[in-house]
């Protein structure tokens, strides 16, 4: 369920073409502001002060962050599976796509309105701005009350009123004068001190052949200056009026112009400014601590190399790795480093992958525009717009920075095809680009944890508590982000003790490693909301597993999903990063680490989970402690003389089963090489039977010790690993 957003009238939200309440005047207000600035984020200082002006109540934070609160509510009530109000470093931001708010699509139709103007098809243009104009529903920002609703409803009117006037210069140009007397009577008595809507009233009215009535609306707007303000004319209601009285050829229709004769004085539209060179890349982060190598290597390969042969193409580096890793932050550092290198220019774009997916075609609009290409000449089809961004990198070093992006599908229509020129792309998924050097942000080590705080902290405040500084540092599970949040928590005056004990707590350690910013949850949700519901549930089922790796047959096992379900769910899982596969050192099982915010977070969801599915979170652990009993029994037993094989009978599944949990085809896969199965299960192993003893599960953890005990007292070389059954 898509929401949309309207402030070109009243302040509204709409889910599907149904109302959706937002009550409060004031909710009203901090929703339009940030309608108003949808995309881009707004901080809590500018809420306070658009809201209140420059005398702001003591309690305006709360205030402001309770009517964010109320409002993410309200749309989580609609059932819109994206969020869009998303909590970011630095404040807060609406993630819209331009069809989801009216003012975006307006600007939108406007723009290409005159686009279609300057190529000579009127028509198009007039249909175009009057689809436009047809968005408007009243008085802008209606139910809306703040200080900065007034300004802003004047300045949203007299764009509407100046789009107004070009679109009926237009209508005049196409010779509709007779149709547009009525309406420019009534625009004239509404508004009756712009000139330009009285020039064209007056034009209409001499091309329909009633000159007297002509010079009547001259004579009163002039009368009208003088008494309202003691003024005269502008040149313009001036210079008209004597062209009426002398019935200037000027004024008579003369068709319409085509695409090689403009129609106003602006320079031709394909027109490129020289050479311009953009620097849009944002400030690199002040600290950066523990990526020197990954930095020096980068920089190394992204860096000059005048020897590359020229149909080389350009430099693709793709940067992935899990929410809250750090991507951005290294992308920057490596961008800044090797900007020299790329004298013609950096262009820089955000393309909000974990939230709403930013539209290339928007990007390439901002890029085109940057390199000097008029807003009138930019294509309208996506093809079109890319072939003209690589026609115009074709010759230059220009350095590309696409941060965060979602799709492929967003990346492939920005690449240039010179050899001059290089892309840096961030995401948190895996993106399948040809050709990109794949360089993988792992999270930071213990050591580098350390050094990240010390930068935020300084080296005393971490010596005052060297053993909580260190279990806090693992609690932030090597993710820089987190790092970053629990030292503003340290910062502001927090033990780091307090904080260990704050964040062992896994129901809330998500929202105690967040700020007014933000939080680790705000961080994760994008990335758990755009999983299938095969590989979100399964997520949730493996997260209960208390094991240091996951097998791969647990989503079959813990969550009833089909093998090849299950298979394809854990590479989905793998490509969001939520799921680390581990080296496999033999053949048999794929095994995976869980990273362990993201376990916390897929604990959390599956507690609000609704209790429909074919395996229930209580029931997952359960089945997982049999799945391992199971394997360690028969493992054992393949393991076992061939004579002992013959003379032993299966025992039946340590729990009662509707059905067997592995085939045995699925056993043969698993057990290829049992002695090597149990070996690297060991450590699971040695955890799955505390646990089962913690929960009175005896018969199973029985199972597996005695699996164990077997296979250790068989020494002799004749126990080779074997595949019989």
């Amino acid at each position: 369920m898509t929401l949309r957003f309207t402030v070109l009238g009243p302040v509204a939200v709409t889910a599907e073409g149904e109302p959706v309440g937002v009550a409060r005047p004031r909710r009203r207000a901090v929703l339009a502001y940030l309608l108003l600035n949808a995309n881009r984020v707004v901080s809590v200082d500018q809420l306070t002060t658009a809201i209140w002006g420059s005398t702001p109540p003591a309690t305006a934070r709360a205030q402001v962050q309770s009517e964010i609160s109320a409002l993410r509510w309200t749309f989580q009530r609609t059932g819109d599976a994206t969020l869009p109000l998303l909590s970011k470093p630095g404040g807060y931001v609406l993630d819209l796509a331009s069809n989801e708010l009216d003012l975006a699509t307006y600007t939108e139709l406007a723009e290409l309105a005159r686009a279609e103007r300057d190529r000579g098809r009127l028509p198009c243009a007039r249909k175009v701005m009057r689809d436009a104009l047809a968005l408007w529903g009243g008085p802008a920002l209606a139910g809306a009350v703040a200080a900065f609703v007034t300004p802003a409803r004047e300045r949203l009117e007299e764009t509407r009123l100046a789009d107004l006037e070009w679109l009926i210069d237009i209508e005049l140009q196409l010779g509709l004068h007779r149709n547009l007397i009525s309406a420019l009577t009534q625009y004239v008595a509404e508004y009756p001190f712009r000139e330009r809507l009285r020039g064209q009233l007056m034009v209409a009215l001499y091309r329909s052949d009633r000159q007297p009535e002509a010079l009547g609306v001259a004579r009163r707007g002039r009368q009208l200056l003088v008494d309202e303000h003691g003024l005269d004319p502008g040149p313009l209601l001036r210079e008209l009026e004597h062209a009426v009285l002398r019935q200037d050829p000027s004024l008579d229709v003369v068709g319409v112009p085509g695409p090689d004769h403009p129609t106003t004085g602006e320079p031709p539209a394909s027109r490129v400014a020289d050479q311009p060179r953009p620097a849009q890349l944002p400030p690199a982060p002040p600290l950066f601590a523990g990526r020197q190598a990954e930095l020096a290597n980068l920089v190394r390969r992204l860096g000059s190399n005048p020897d590359r042969p020229v149909d080389a193409g350009p430099r693709v580096a793709l940067l992935h790795g899990m929410p809250g890793v750090g991507k951005s932050a290294l992308a920057l550092q490596v961008a800044h480093a090797v900007a020299v290198a790329y004298p013609d220019g950096q262009l820089y774009a955000d393309f909000a992958g974990s939230g709403q997916p930013r539209d290339p075609d928007h990007v390439l609009d901002k890029f085109l525009r940057a390199l000097g290409v008029a807003a009138a000449a930019i294509p309208v089809e996506l093809a079109e717009r890319a072939a003209l961004l690589r026609s115009l990198l074709a010759e230059r070093r220009c350095l590309l920075l696409l941060d965060d992006a979602g799709e492929a599908d967003q990346v492939l229509p920005l690449l240039p095809a010179g050899v001059g020129c290089t892309v840096l792309v961030t995401t948190r998924w895996q993106l399948d680009l040809p050709g990109a050097h794949r360089h993988l942000v792992a999270p930071v080590s213990q050591a580098q944890g350390l050094d990240i705080l010390a930068g935020y902290l300084g080296p005393d405040r971490l010596a005052a508590e060297p053993a909580a500084v260190r279990a806090l540092a693992i609690l932030c599970d090597g993710l820089p982000l987190a790092l970053w949040f629990a030292a503003r928590r340290m910062y502001r005056g927090r033990w780091a003790a307090d904080l260990v004990a704050l964040l062992r707590d896994p129901q809330h350690r998500l929202d105690e490693l967040g700020s007014d910013d933000g939080s680790m949850r705000d961080t994760l949700a994008p990335s758990f909301r755009r999983l299938s519901a095969a590989a979100s549930l399964a997520l949730r089922r493996v997260a209960v597993l208390p094991t240091a790796t996951i097998p791969d047959w647990a989503p079959t096992v813990c969550a009833g999903l089909a093998p090849r379900e299950a298979m394809r769910a854990l590479d989905e899982l793998v490509g969001s990063h939520l799921l680390t596969p581990v080296p496999r050192q033999s053949f048999g099982p794929h095994r995976y680490v869980l990273p362990d915010l993201v376990r916390t977070y897929a604990l959390t969801t599956a507690a609000d989970e609704p209790p429909h599915s074919v395996v229930s979170a209580d029931q997952a652990l359960a089945r997982a402690v049999d799945g391992w009993s199971v394997l360690a029994r028969e493992a054992a037993h393949r393991l076992a003389p061939p004579r002992a094989r013959r003379m032993a009978t299966r025992q039946p599944s340590p729990r009662s089963c509707s059905r067997p949990l592995f085939s045995p085809a699925e056993l043969d896969r698993l057990l290829v090489a049992p002695r090597d199965w149990l070996h690297e299960e060991q450590a699971n192993l040695a955890t799955v039977v505390a646990v089962a003893n913690e929960q009175g599960w005896t018969r199973p953890a029985g199972v597996i010790v005695g699996a164990v005990i077997r296979v250790a007292g068989r020494t002799h070389p004749g126990d080779e690993p074997s595949t019989a059954r």
